[in-house]
């Protein structure tokens, strides 16, 4: 039997981000999505659906932070081209839903 006890030994710091499309699709298909660490690093993910042969991708995005205990920012870019920003510091350990706004290009 394999047994994982990482969170139990290291502390496991994530987001999740849900997407809500108002403009775009209702899931945010498509949409492009950076998470921005502290130390600048940026993590990108595409919400396609899918994430292999005949397999589906789970629904909300799972960003792994490393060490940081928060992001400083969300960036989301839409399918329908806007973009839409959360600044934080946006604390570890949550799910964010974010949705899609009117703002400008």
């Amino acid at each position: 039997m394999l047994v994982s006890d990482l969170a139990q030994r290291h502390a496991v710091h994530f987001l999740k981000v849900r997407l809500r499309g108002t403009r775009s699709n209702r899931e945010g298909l498509g949409a492009q999505v950076t998470v921005v660490l502290p130390d600048g690093r940026r993590i990108l993910k595409v919400l396609d659906g899918k994430s292999g042969y005949l397999s589906q991708s789970d629904l909300p995005l799972y960003f792994g932070l490393a060490d940081a205990d928060h992001a400083d920012a969300i960036d989301v870019r839409w399918p329908s081209g806007r973009r839409q920003s959360l600044v934080g510091p946006i604390k570890a350990g949550q799910t964010i839903e974010v949705i899609e706004q009117g703002l400008s290009r």
